[in-house]
């Protein structure tokens, strides 16, 4: 999509989270903003934030960290952490570190570059990255994704936890001497029970890493689904006596997604006379289907700009045009996983409904439990649908690709 021939400076639709250039356009919750903001007010924070999947927690927690480092009371990484499957404690804390390097290094002074303290740590990040590339290539060959594969093979331990944890104490110590009041503020993200991380390895991470929160002069903030606030006052009594606050994130509520929406094209136009050429009824209809996503809503709104070919034949997107076409977008990125018939059959009963269990399938299609099963591990696999695990049931939910498609 040519965005400058419509007077706009690029997609006023990303799909990427808030970053330190975009913050004005963060739009909403306005009352969990002021209490973190609060809680943030001093040091040695713990925060953990959840909330559905595209509503904005990343955006939320990443608005909290760039506020708080405007005023200069913390120090916070561009990028968040985010926690792949089966990470054991060191690697977590080396990514952590490397992304403090990271940081000083681009954006710090020359003084900040030349203490013995960042030096070290530099040192220590270079040479476990180094024992990481070579295991990588041994243990994968080229072209393969640790993350995913991780689970299956133990990680190396370059450095025990404990000196990692000197070293993130030594980072902090140094950030406060430039100036920043409370010290380092962290963010992990992709902490999304039973869909990224399976319960149990969370449990030990999560217990593995609560001494380390402890860390002077390190506050931190959980980004994760529904449910992570519960998972740890349930399974991991030892993090959740220090957490200092929680925020459950709503989608945003309409007149504040209707307001976003103005921000975002005042602030992406370079032509004061460019209108974006969406009939209204669109963003409140996608604001619907939707159930507020906004991740979901800026990518469907993009898709179709580039599917209608606006200012091409088309010069308007009217309800008219984009209905059938997010429908035809819906069953077309489904259609991409080439599921058979009787998968998407199955797809279609989750479609019509918020949530089921296996037994629910079973008595509609009068099939097996292990044959439901199987098929429901199919479409997991392929993020058709989503799993929640509580206590001994698995919940199953439709994507919201399927619910646009076949609902």
């Amino acid at each position: 999509m040519q965005w400058e021939s419509l007077g706009f400076k690029e997609n006023p639709f990303s799909t990427e989270p808030i970053t330190q250039i975009t913050l004005p356009l963060y739009t909403g919750h306005e009352a969990e903003v002021a209490v973190c903001k609060k809680a943030l007010s001093e040091k040695n924070i713990f925060i953990v934030i959840e909330g559905a999947r595209g509503v904005g927690t990343t955006s939320f927690a990443n608005y909290l960290r760039f506020s708080a480092q405007a005023k200069k009371n913390y120090f916070t990484p561009r990028n968040e952490v985010r926690v792949e499957p089966d990470w054991n404690l060191e690697t977590l804390l080396a990514v952590i570190i490397a992304n403090i390097v990271r940081e000083i290094e681009l954006f710090q002074s020359d003084k900040a570059i030349k203490d013995k303290r960042f030096q070290n740590a530099k040192a220590l990040s270079m040479r476990i990255a180094e024992a990481y590339r070579s295991f990588g290539i041994e243990a994968f060959g080229f072209g393969v994704n640790y993350g995913k594969s991780a689970g299956n093979i133990n990680q190396p331990i370059v450095v025990p936890s404990a000196v990692l944890g000197h070293h993130l104490e030594d980072l902090a110590a140094l950030i406060k001497a430039l100036g920043y009041r409370y010290g380092i503020l962290l963010q992990l993200n992709n902490l999304d029970i039973g869909t990224v991380h399976e319960e149990k390895h969370l449990k030990y991470l999560f217990n593995a890493i609560r001494d380390y929160i402890q860390t002077d002069g390190i506050s931190w903030i959980f980004v994760g689904d529904i449910g992570l606030r519960r998972f740890i006052a349930q399974e991991v009594d030892r993090l959740d006596d220090i957490v200092s606050y929680e925020a459950e994130i709503p989608p945003i509520t309409k007149s504040k997604y209707e307001m976003l929406i103005k921000k975002r094209i005042q602030f992406y136009q370079f032509n004061p006379k460019a209108s974006l050429p969406v009939e209204q009824a669109v963003f409140s209809y996608l604001y619907e289907i939707t159930k507020g996503r906004l991740r979901y809503i800026f990518g469907l709104l993009h898709r179709l700009m580039d599917n209608l070919h606006v200012g091409d034949l088309t010069d308007q997107i009217t309800l008219d045009l984009a209905k059938p076409m997010i429908i035809k977008l819906a069953r077309d990125r489904i259609s991409r996983n080439k599921i058979s018939p009787v998968d998407e059959e199955m797809l279609k009963l989750i479609a019509k409904r918020d949530r089921v269990v296996v037994s629910d399938l079973v008595r509609e299609t009068k099939k097996s439990a292990s044959y439901v099963s199987n098929i429901l591990s199919k479409l997991a696999q392929f993020k058709l649908i989503t799993v929640q695990q509580k206590g001994r049931n698995r919940y199953y939910s439709p994507s919201l690709d399927a619910i646009i498609a076949f609902s």
